[in-house]
């Protein structure tokens, strides 16, 4: 790992804690999900000796087994920075609401919005899949806790513009328990 990653994912976890969020990146990658193990997998394969995959590689078919749990983020703009729902697995859609083809402003409240926000232009900025580990702060689903994988996906050759996520939800761990 390059030393400004390092700083940008502490930066981030420092940003996270300020806000009383209790939300970590883990940059090694340490999933306790095989599932988003499996996800990382098929990633590193497609990316090959590009930095990340294209789009276009990471078709339904090569996501198959995990078409229920991920979710496509495309940013559309930096600054202010929005990012649309290309598309929303079934899974995600129960916990999350359906989001797909929605701008995340008018799906969410504005402070779940900016934890989006921070979350995937950390994984554009460091163009590298990363792991996080928070719980969900929707009403009424503060029981689950989330861990995701989230990796820059590019279009066409050119820089990354979409995040690739994967989300496992378990229920029922005390704060800073890991997923099975």
């Amino acid at each position: 790992m390059t030393v400004a990653p390092v700083a940008t994912i502490a930066a981030f976890n420092e940003w996270a804690k300020a806000r009383d969020w209790p939300a970590v990146c883990d940059g090694d990658l340490a999933f306790a999900s095989p599932a988003l193990t499996d996800l990382l997998t098929i990633w590193r394969e497609h990316a090959g000796r590009e930095a990340m995959p294209q789009r276009g590689q990471l078709s339904a078919r090569v996501l198959k087994a995990h078409l229920t749990q991920i979710a496509i983020f495309e940013r559309t703009s930096v600054d202010p920075p929005r990012y649309r729902a290309r598309l929303m697995g079934t899974k995600l859609t129960q916990i999350l609401g359906d989001m797909q083809g929605k701008f995340l402003e008018d799906t969410a409240a504005p402070e779940t919005v900016a934890r989006w926000h921070a979350v995937l232009d950390l994984v554009l900025s460091v163009k590298r899949p990363l792991r996080f580990f928070n719980p969900i702060a929707y009403i009424g689903r503060e029981h689950l806790q989330a861990e995701s994988f989230g990796a820059p996906l590019a279009e066409s050759g050119g820089a990354p513009t979409m995040v690739l996520v994967g989300i496992v939800f378990k229920t029922n761990f005390a704060a800073g328990a890991e997923v099975a």
